[in-house]
Formats: structure tokens, sequence, C-alpha cells
């Protein structure tokens, strides 16, 4: 199952480069993700049954933590696939890609997937480092797809910052090694599965393991878009095609959270302190308050909600960081609910450049809600939902961080956490209701928007509601699974 996890995606994008047909290549890519779906769904029970699920004698490794990483990539990229059916045709009557252009964001979509999938399903962490680099490597040139001077820049500050950033991970994988090794180099060296690095994890060196989560902090929380390494995020975001938005802000930031988290678990698990914890609390709060200003003065919407993406990563690492049983979970539910609502965001933003040709706000004026109806009451759901209102997921899951930091006597911290989050609110509420509301200012010139871009927001927004009122009792159980991984318990 693993096996095909990877495959089926591998498989579509390669297919991409030997049809002819522009409709075989957008079936290819929905059908792709529709299979991984399926397959992660399965993943969800059987690891419920067993605890962990491995394959070639334990390369592959799936337990509650990646498994929920395994949907989330499903559903996004699935979205991601459906909207880009109606998005990418009219990208192409337009001139805006050319056919080349075309193929090649169906052959590098389903690989920047695949990546992402390695990242969560490799056991060992040296190959989860590669993963995240192909990753890198794969939608650095989604980034340029349209070829234009600011997405060349923007692809450039990507890749040279990603790539030092991955470079310090790497340094920050090689000491876990030597942590590892430790006085016993004479002895058979270790297996670098985490699988089994963990079980010998309390005779890690300390002074090393110390310095390989530095090492790694600041390499994958590069990737991540953690603040004061994210000044690549808003440029990529801003540039790259709406689907790759998407991607890159929905789930690809979560897959460097991701290995960030497994090196914080194997120091949490030989340090036995709150080394690690301190540094993601503190990060996280940085970043909260970096994003709030910069949200309060954009004038570009692509930019503004690139911004968001930094805030809410810094909520997730805020309650990995607070650590208590409440804010963990609530920190990786929020994952599952941020990526299905950042989605729908730039898919609504794709409509509206589409439809205007334009992204400034000053330009677009008011009342989107007349001349766009349908995507604008999709946004506007969105809206609500990312600013932490109910009934949506995320006022659960804010709740749920400040409620367990309160709990646990983190006071001042759940105090800047709560402002960061007041701030935000009101600064992405003035912006999106002056957008949406009001009298338009004439029509747009732009054609109508196809069905599948909308269909392809509907379908996210209509998760992310079923799932905020109800978790079904797999999902709950695998998410506090996950969030006991997190905390160090098996």
């Amino acid at each position: 199952m693993l096996t095909l996890i990877l495959l089926v995606p591998l498989v579509a994008g390669l297919a991409c480069l030997l049809v002819p047909s522009r409709r075989v290549m957008a079936a290819s890519s929905v059908l792709a993700f529709g299979v991984t779906l399926a397959l992660g769904m399965a993943l969800v029970h059987r690891v419920l049954e067993r605890g962990v699920v491995t394959e070639w004698g334990e390369f592959l490794y799936a337990d509650a933590l990646s498994t929920w990483m395994v949907l989330v990539i499903s559903v996004v990229s699935l979205g991601s696939a459906i909207y880009a059916v109606g998005y990418l045709r009219r990208d192409l009557a337009e001139g805006a890609v050319t056919e080349r252009r075309f193929r090649e964001f169906y052959v590098l979509t389903p690989l920047f997937a695949a990546g992402m999938f390695l990242v969560v399903l490799a056991n060992n962490l040296g190959v989860m480092w590669f993963a995240v680099e192909a990753t890198a490597l794969s939608s650095v040139l989604l980034v340029a797809l349209y070829n234009r001077r600011t997405s060349l820049e923007a692809a450039w500050k990507y890749i040279i910052l990603g790539s030092l950033g991955l470079a310090l991970a790497l340094f920050g994988t090689v000491f876990v090694y030597a942590a590892a090794v430790g006085p016993h180099a004479s002895e058979r060296l270790p297996s670098f599965n985490w699988s089994h690095l963990m079980t010998v994890a309390p005779q890690f060196d300390h002074g090393l393991i110390k310095l390989a989560f530095v090492f790694a902090f600041i390499g994958y929380g590069t990737k991540a878009g953690l603040a004061p390494m994210h000044t690549w995020l808003p440029d990529a975001h801003s540039e790259a095609p709406s689907p790759t938005s998407a991607m890159l802000s929905g789930v690809s930031l979560k897959i460097a959270l991701y290995a960030l988290l497994r090196f914080h678990i194997l120091t949490t698990a030989c340090l036995g302190t709150a080394f690690s914890q301190h540094l993601l609390l503190g990060f996280g709060l940085l970043s909260m308050c970096v994003a709030a200003p910069f949200i309060l003065v954009q004038t570009n919407v692509k930019r503004l909600f690139a911004y968001h993406s930094l805030e809410h990563i810094g909520i997730m690492c805020v309650g990995f960081g607070l650590a208590a049983p409440l804010a963990v979970f609530g920190a990786v539910l929020h994952l599952g609910y941020h990526a299905l609502v950042k989605s729908t965001i730039f898919f609504a933003v794709g409509n509206i450049h589409q439809k205007y040709h334009c992204l400034e706000l000053p330009s677009l004026g008011a009342g989107l809600l007349q001349t766009m109806p349908a995507s604008s009451a999709l946004l506007a759901l969105a809206v609500i939902a990312i600013a932490g209102l109910p009934p949506f997921g995320i006022f659960l899951t804010e709740f749920s961080i400040v409620a367990g930091g309160m709990g646990a006597g983190h006071i001042l911290a759940c105090g800047l956490f709560v402002t960061a989050l007041l701030t935000v609110f009101c600064g992405l509420l003035s912006h999106v209701a002056h957008l949406l509301l009001g009298t338009a200012h004439g029509q747009a010139d732009g054609p109508a928007t196809p069905f599948s871009c909308v269909a392809a927001m509907g379908l996210l927004i209509a998760v992310l509601t079923v799932f905020s009122v109800w978790l079904p009792k797999p999902l709950f159980r695998l998410i506090t699974q996950a969030a006991s991984i997190v905390r160090g318990i098996p």
C-alpha cells in the first residue's frame, strides 16, 4: 500500500511526458490523486489496527503521524488537480502559458506530490532529507512556470534560500547520526531508520543532539517558512500558479514542519527536557508577531494570504512547543484544517486574477460579491474559517492551543498568542470585507469562472465544514495517536 501511494503520482507524472492530449493529462492527474486519497483512507484503518505499517524491510514506514500527513497531502492534491483543469485551460487560451509549460505543469505537479509522500513515508532520516530536497527542486520549476521577471526572481530566491536551509538540515541529519554513534564508533554502526533511532535515543550524545536539532531547526524551519527565515515565502506563493500556491501553502510548508517534528521527537526522547520545545514556542510566537504588521499593510491579495501562512505555521509551532496534550492535539488538527481552507483561498485568488488580471487591492476596488458571486461567497466562508470564527474547526484548534497552554502555566506565551491572533483577525477581515462588499465599479472583462475551479473550492469547503462539526471516530483516533507521537508517547 505504501509503495502504491508513492508510485501512483510518480507514474502519472511520467506518463504526461508521453501522452499527446491535454485532456488525458488533466484526467490522469485527477485520477492519480483520487487513487492516492483512497489508498490513504485504507491506510488509516490499517495503521489503527497494527499501530505501524512498514514495507521494503522497513524502508517505508507509516505511523499515525505520517498517515495523517498522507491524508492531508492527498486531499489538497486532489483539490488542486480538479481546480487546475479549468484554470490552466484559461491560461492556455489567454497565452499566459504555452503548450510546453502546460505539459510541464502536469509532469511536475505529480512528481512534487510524490516527493512529499516520500518525505512522510521514509523511515530513514537521510532519505527524508533527500525527499524534501526533491520537493524543492520540482516546486521551484512550478513557481517559475509563467516565465515572468517577477516569477523567475521569486524562484531564484526560493531555491537559494531553500537550498541553504536544506544544507543546514543535512548537517543536522549528520549530527544526529554522530550522536547515535557516540563513543561506540568501533562497534557496528547503528541503523539510521527513525524506528531504530527512537529505541536508542536515550543513549545519544547530549551535546551533539542539541547541535543537530539547532541545525535541523534552522534548515527545515527555512523550508517551513518560519520567521526570520521566511523571506522567500510571500514571493514564491504569490508568483506561482494558483494550484501550485495551494499545494505550497496547504501542504509543502507542513512537510518541512513534519521533518522538523521528527527531530523534535528524537531530541525530547534523548534530553527529556524542554530544549526543543522552547525553540518551537519562541520562533512560533515570533512568526505570528512578524506576520501581523505585514498583513495590516499588505496591498497584494496573494501576498496577503502568503503572510497569513506564516502566521499559521507559527500557530502550529506554538501548539507543539507548549507540549500540553490539548495544545499538541489542537496543533495536529490545525494542520489539516489549515491545509483545506488555505487551498480554497488560493483557488479563489486565482479566479480573481483570471477575471481581473490584477491582484492589487486598490485596483480591484470593492463589490466582488456582485461580479463573482460563487467564488466570492466561497472565499468569504474560507476567510471566516481561517480567521478562527465558529463553527469552523480552526476556532476549536486555536482555542485548544490556548486552553492547553493556560493549563500548563504558559500565561505570557498565551497572551502574546491571543494578541497576535486578534491583530491578524482585524487586518484580514478589514481587507477582505472591503474587497467583497460594497458596490462594484464597472464589470470585469474576463470570462466566466470555469466550473471545475468553483467545484474544487466547494469540495474543500464542504470537507472542512463536515469535519469541523463531526470527526469520524477513526479520524479522531488517528489524530489522537499522532499527537501522542509528537509528545514522545509510543
